[in-house]
Formats: C-alpha cells, sequence, structure tokens
C-alpha cells in the first residue's frame, strides 16, 4: 500500500480559462491542518497462521520491508507477552523498540506496535504495525476497526493454480478482458508500458487462489443538485445502463475465468454530499433506489454487484459497537451549502478525517505554486463546482465574488476528503482491484473505466453534433449523475432509437425551442427501467 497524495491522476491536463484570484485561494488556507491521521502512522496489514505463525499475506507500506523480517515479528510474539487494549479483550499488542525499528527501514526511529486481532468465525490472525508516536483512545478504536472490517477473509484461502506447463494464465487473461471490455483508454495511456504488468500482480491475489475476483469502483454518490445537468433527484436511465453494463462484464468475464468477478460500488455520496448541496436524506434514498434497481436488473442467481457507503464502513461488525462518540468531538467537519445534516453521516465524516486525513499542510502550499498539478486539480474543482452549485437556492443572494470564495473553500475540502477516501479504501480493500470512474493513466494502482459503453448510450454536448467530444477535463468525464439519457426517435417509418448522454438543458432547451417534441418519462423501479427523455424531431 502506498500514500497517494493524488489519488487522481492526469490532473495535470486540466485547463482553466479564468482561475481563482489569490485573494479566493488564500481565502481556503484557514481550513488546513497538521497531518495527525491513523492512517500515516500505520505501517503494515497482515494476517498469519495461528498456529505455524507464517504469513498468509502482508500488505506493506512506506517501503517498509517486514516480509523479510517476519522471523523478527514472530519472535516478538513468541517472547512478549501480549497486553490486551481494550475492555473486550479482542486486540493484543505487542512493542517493537525504536533501537530495533531500523530493521525494517532504515528511516525508521519510532517505536512501533503490533496490534493483533483473530476475527470471529477464522482461523487466522490478523495483524497491524504502527508507528506509535503518540497513543489516543481513537487510535487503538480505528487499528480495531481496520482488523476488524478490512476484506482479509480471502488470506488463507490456499494457493492453487499451478505454473506448470498448458496452466492457463488467468491473470494475463483478465488482464487482456479487463484491457478490451472495460478499461478507459486515454491520450499517454501507460497500461502497455507499466500498468498491465502492474494490473497483473495485483490480480493474481485471486487468480492464484482460484476465486471470485473483486473489485471496487467508488461512485454513483447521488444525482447533481443542478436541475440544468439532471432530470431528476432519482437513479434514471444512466444509473440503468451502467448497471447493466457492469452486471454484463461479470458474465462475460466468467468465459475466460470460472470463478468470476464481482464489483462493489462504494458509494461516495456521503462523503461530499454536503459539499455539493445535496441533503443525507436524499443520498440514502438514492442509494436504496439504486439497489431497487439493481434487483430487477441483475437476473437470476447474480450476485454481481455489491454496495456499500461510509457509514456502512464504519457502522458494521462487532468494533462499531465499542465507538465513542467523543473521540471525534475534536474534528470540526465545516458544510458550506445548507445542506441537511444526518448525525450518523456527520459522526462518519468526522470519523474518515480523524483517521485518514493525510494533510500535513502540503495542499496549502501546492495550490500556491504556479503549474503545480495540485492548483490544477484545485482548480478543476473550483470550477466543476462553480457550475455545479449555481442553481442552489442556498445561495441566492450571493453576490459572484461571495459564491466564487465560499466555491473555493468548498473545493479545497473536496480534495482533502477524496484524499482522505482514497486512504480509507486503501485500508478497507488491500487487496481489491481498484477501479475508478475518472480518466487515468491506467499505470496503477488505480484504472480508469467507462461505465457506459459507446453501444449503449454515445455522449454528446449538441443534439446537432453526435460525434463524441473530447473532454480535457480528465477530472470530471461524463457520468450518469451530472448528466440525463435521451432516446432519440427517427420521424420515418424505421423508428429507430438511439440514446445519449447529456446535460437536461441541452434536451430542455431542444423541446423549448420547437425543435423536437417528446417529454421526460419517469423511473419505473418496478420494472427496472430507468427514467429519461423521449424525443423526436420535427418535420
Amino acid at each position: 500500500m502506498t500514500i497517494n497524495n493524488n489519488p487522481l491522476p492526469l490532473i495535470e491536463s486540466l485547463s482553466i480559462s479564468q482561475p481563482p484570484s489569490a485573494e479566493n485561494e488564500n481565502a481556503v488556507l484557514h481550513d488546513t491542518v497538521a497531518d495527525s491521521s491513523t492512517f500515516s502512522r500505520i505501517l503494515a496489514i497482515y494476517s498469519r497462521n495461528g498456529v505455524s505463525m507464517e504469513t498468509y499475506c502482508i500488505e506493506e507500506k512506506q517501503g517498509c520491508d517486514f516480509v523479510n523480517n517476519w522471523n523478527y515479528i514472530k519472535n516478538i510474539l513468541v517472547t512478549q507477552k501480549g497486553k490486551y487494549i481494550n475492555r473486550n479483550r479482542k486486540i493484543t499488542e505487542y512493542l517493537i523498540a525504536a533501537t530495533d525499528s531500523k530493521i525494517f527501514k532504515d528511516s525508521l526511529s519510532d517505536e512501533l506496535k503490533i496490534y493483533e486481532y483473530q476475527k470471529e468465525g477464522e482461523s487466522q490472525v490478523r495483524g497491524c504495525i504502527v508507528k506509535v508516536e503518540f497513543s489516543t483512545l481513537f487510535n487503538d478504536w480505528f487499528i480495531y476497526h481496520v482488523l476488524d472490517q478490512a476484506r482479509l477473509a480471502y488470506n488463507e484461502k490456499p494457493i492453487k493454480v499451478s505454473e506448470g506447463v498448458g496452466a492457463l494464465k488467468y491473470h494475463e487473461l483478465f488482464a487482456d478482458f479487463f484491457s478490451a471490455n472495460l478499461k478507459n483508454t486515454i491520450r499517454d495511456d501507460e497500461w502497455d508500458s507499466c500498468g498491465r504488468d502492474y494490473f497483473i500482480n495485483r490480480v493474481r491475489y485471486f487468480t492464484d487462489r482460484f476465486i471470485r475476483i473483486e473489485c471496487i469502483l467508488p461512485a454513483f454518490p447521488c444525482k447533481s443538485s443542478n436541475s440544468n445537468k439532471v432530470g431528476g433527484a432519482v437513479p434514471d436511465k444512466g444509473e440503468e445502463l451502467a448497471l447493466r453494463r457492469l452486471i454484463k462484464i461479470t458474465q462475460d468475464a466468467k468465459e475466460i475465468y470460472p470463478p468470476g468477478v464481482k464489483i462493489w460500488i462504494v458509494s461516495d455520496g456521503h462523503v461530499f454530499s454536503d459539499c455539493i448541496g445535496v441533503d443525507d436524506d436524499v443520498v440514502d434514498r438514492y442509494t436504496q433506489q439504486l439497489h431497487d434497481m439493481y434487483e430487477k436488473c441483475k437476473g437470476p442467481d447474480s450476485d454481481a454487484i455489491g454496495f456499500c457507503g461510509l457509514n456502512e464502513l464504519f457502522f458494521q461488525g462487532a468494533s462499531a459497537a465499542s465507538f465513542d462518540q467523543s473521540c471525534v468531538e475534536d474534528v470540526s467537519v465545516l458544510h458550506y451549502t445548507g445542506t441537511k445534516i444526518s448525525s450518523v453521516s456527520d459522526t462518519s465524516r468526522q470519523i474518515l478525517m480523524k483517521g485518514c486525513d493525510t494533510d500535513d499542510g502540503s495542499l496549502r502550499r501546492e495550490v500556491n505554486i504556479p503549474n503545480h498539478p495540485r492548483l490544477h486539480l484545485y482548480r478543476g474543482f473550483s470550477r466543476f463546482m462553480m457550475e455545479d452549485l449555481a442553481l442552489l437556492p442556498f445561495f441566492e443572494g450571493y453576490s459572484r465574488k461571495k459564491f466564487k470564495k465560499v466555491v473555493s473553500k468548498i473545493a479545497f475540502n473536496m480534495i482533502r476528503r477524496n484524499d482522505a477516501y482514497s486512504n480509507l479504501v486503501e485500508l478497507m480493500f488491500p487487496h481489491h482491484m481498484r477501479i475508478s470512474i475518472h480518466a487515468h493513466k491506467n499505470s496503477g494502482p488505480k484504472f480508469g473505466v467507462k461505465v457506459i459503453a459507446q453501444e449503449q448510450c454515445s455522449i454528446v454536448r449538441d443534439l446537432n453534433d453526435i460525434e463524441e467530444p473530447t473532454f480535457e477535463d480528465l477530472l470530471h468525464i461524463p457520468t450518469p449523475w451530472h448528466n440525463c439519457v435521451v432516446k432519440v426517435v427517427s420521424g420515418d417509418d424505421t423508428k429507430k432509437e438511439q440514446f445519449y448522454l447529456t446535460k437536461s438543458s441541452v434536451i430542455k432547451d431542444a423541446l423549448k425551442d420547437g425543435t423536437y417534441k417528446g417529454e421526460w418519462k419517469e423511473t419505473c423501479f418496478n420494472a427496472g427501467h430507468g427514467g429519461h427523455f423521449e424525443i423526436q424531431k420535427k418535420n
């Protein structure tokens, strides 16, 4: 695992015609805090055999080498008397003296702790190695929660795939399948030069055990609050097409890899809802409706897609019951758009930022360096949110200057939350294949995908120009939750139909000026049919 301070590659390609003023850039700086996150102190997550003490799998961070020094760790586990760190006597800790920490990395000079935990129903022992620096009730709980909830159950599955002559190389077959069927290929793509090898190395965690490959896709947050972009607040044809495409990918994958594939949609709705002008309960309703739509789309006996979000990541499992609200009372999550806040979701945001916000002032410095990639990222977020929040009633009466100032703060906070959520996903899904709706160079650890295929629905900016445009803003590749779908029916006897993904304002303008006739068809969740515009050009 690696700390990823720039989790959205290619942002250096963003362009903005009118960058935020120096006043607006400086206005966000007071929101920066020092890095005191638990995430930055975690050096390794592993699991081992409960009897022989040999490891099944170790995920290392920050350049540490515990794999080749495991005998030292074993000696500590055997010779030290472990200490329970919580009332439930679930977690045992062991100490590695600061004088010995350099064994694992030359630059280490901190006392380290080993935390171990045996989850109910498992024979393996889960473990975590952390820098001590300081110990708090929150850190102890957060590490317990990560050990309890991280997807490590497959670690103790035995390696099954033979490397002999004639053996199928499922890792290579699946990499080629992914590249041909799901990967979003862009200019300067690095898949062939290094990404494919990285992908293969990661996917072998699953294929060597001959178990189902699992991917994570942070996406499907909620609909935009901007009515010029979307047709409403509920999942519609865009979500339907995306779900059907992901389901088909998992079905087709079985033809080359029999155990198949599962895609986990890890919703980031509650990470950003208060930043994007959407009430927490609206996110909850959208998520439930998305589940309902999936149930109608998936077909019989399908386990193609799983769902979880911020609240599920923090408030499920044995460890959740021991969470103490007072641990996060010192964390202030700033809200700028007047949305209705759920106490549970806000607590999740507090845990997220306290546990995984690794910003130590670097973002503050970087957004003030001309041409720095993080400055481009910040400006890209600012520009996008200026458009996305333009119609939000909360900002009625704001001067343009005041609005831009608030949006600059929102953009700054969104970057930090995005980084923190990426860190959280890394901890909770240490082995899963990481796919993204954003464009990437596809060198790893994340790989860009298109959730809607060209043959399903073409992306257009104008009904009079149906060529798919090139998107310079690679952060915001068009998605179902920032657009709507329109079905254009030909006026001749053939009655041909074509679906397009575009902004709702494009369709509304075409209907208003009389170029087209038609209407919006509402989503029917019972049938699994998403809402969309259906229009026909007037003669």
